[in-house]
């Protein structure tokens, strides 16, 4: 007879609906939604208080997978997004090896078949991660990937990031950025303020974000390709997005769930499993 989840607040994107609603599922498969549902179930869950969501798609997570496995894993990375209601993540490339080459796309995607939730690969925007010589984006798009990207480092070289614009746009893929001017921050252990300031360690400054957001903007804005900037996390970024946005830039952006609840605060304590980058 199934599961029943009743009395929750679902949000339903495919079929337009969001609003009180019961949901009967039989076989695995979602049977009826609406209101009051009166049949029988072999299970009820009272959902009171609670929102019911599709299935969420994090499209940036690091699995460490290839060759740093002690952190985490394909397998044991996608239990954790499926406990927290993420059926689907997008894998960055920065593992060792790094995702620049078809056979390390087919070693993630094989691998992702013993998984709980799908797994796109996200491919190097250049070999080695290293910020010179470009990927082969038309093999990397066939072997599987989604996107690409040098996550963890910027592009730093400007010529090479508006190449890669282009040739990545036509090659079916997506750029994702890390914006960091490595100059900048050059040094630096925390956020550039009063707790860097209190620790006597040197800061990494906000601007480091900004500096780097603009440029892939401009790029962007003139080539008029794609581009979308990870892990926003701070004001002035934010601001030149929204900014670009209204001139029609195509520009996205995402932030992650962690700058909603810790702060450089954190840090008072030199407890190291609060450090982030960025910010």
């Amino acid at each position: 007879m199934g599961l029943l989840l009743k009395n929750g607040y679902v949000v339903d994107t495919a079929n337009g609906f969001e609003g009180a609603a019961d949901i009967l599922i039989e076989n695995g498969v979602i049977a009826k939604c609406a209101p009051n549902i009166t049949e029988k179930a072999d299970e009820i869950i009272d959902c009171a208080g609670m929102a019911v969501l599709p299935g969420i798609c994090d499209m940036h997570v690091h699995f460490r997978d290839p060759g740093q496995t002690h952190k985490e894993d394909i397998v044991t990375g996608g239990n954790a997004a499926a406990a927290g209601g993420v059926t689907a993540v997008a894998c960055m490339p920065n593992t060792n090896p790094t995702v620049d080459s078809p056979e390390t796309v087919k070693y993630i995607l094989d691998k992702a078949k013993g998984a709980t939730v799908k797994v796109y690969p996200v491919g190097c925007i250049t070999k080695g991660l290293k910020g010179e010589e470009l990927c082969d984006f038309e093999e990397l798009k066939k072997a599987g990937c989604v996107a690409v990207s040098d996550d963890g480092k910027p592009v730093r070289n400007a010529r090479v990031m508006a190449q890669a614009l282009v040739k990545a746009h036509y090659a079916g893929l997506k750029v994702i950025s890390h914006c960091e001017e490595p100059d900048v921050v050059a040094g630096g252990i925390i956020n550039s303020g009063e707790v860097s300031k209190e620790l006597g360690v040197n800061g990494m400054h906000r601007i480091s974000e900004d500096i780097s957001t603009a440029r892939e903007i401009v790029l962007a804005g003139d080539l008029e390709m794609p581009i979308h900037i990870a892990h926003v996390s701070t004001a002035t970024s934010m601001m030149l997005l929204r900014v670009a946005a209204r001139y029609g830039i195509m520009v996205t952006s995402e932030t992650c769930p962690h700058y909603f609840s810790l702060t450089d605060e954190k840090l008072r304590s030199r407890d190291a499993d609060y450090r982030m980058n960025p910010p």
